[in-house]
C-alpha cells in the first residue's frame, strides 16, 4: 500500500525540499506541484518517517501538511 502526502509549500521552497528528501534515496517518490501543493507518495512502511522528516524541515522552510490518504494507484 502507498499513501500520498500533500504539502502546503512555496514554489521557491520545493527546490530545497526537494533535495533534502531525495537524500532518503527509496522512501518516497515526489510527484508534482500543482496549486501550492507538492504531492509526495511514499509506501506505508516509511509513512510516519516520512511526516517526521517532514515535520522536522518545519524549522528551515514554511510547510504545512495538508493531507496524508491512501494512493489510488495513481501516479498522477
Amino acid at each position: 500500500m502507498e499513501y500520498d502526502i500533500l504539502v502546503k509549500i512555496s514554489r521557491e521552497d520545493v527546490h530545497f525540499l526537494s533535495y533534502v528528501l531525495e537524500t532518503e534515496d527509496n522512501m518516497m517518490n515526489i510527484r508534482k506541484y500543482e496549486n501550492g501543493i507538492l504531492r509526495i507518495i511514499v509506501p506505508d512502511a516509511f509513512k510516519n518517517e516520512v511526516l517526521k522528516l517532514l515535520e522536522s524541515m518545519k524549522k528551515h522552510i514554511k510547510l504545512e501538511v495538508v493531507d496524508v490518504k491512501k494512493n489510488n494507484g495513481s501516479a498522477d
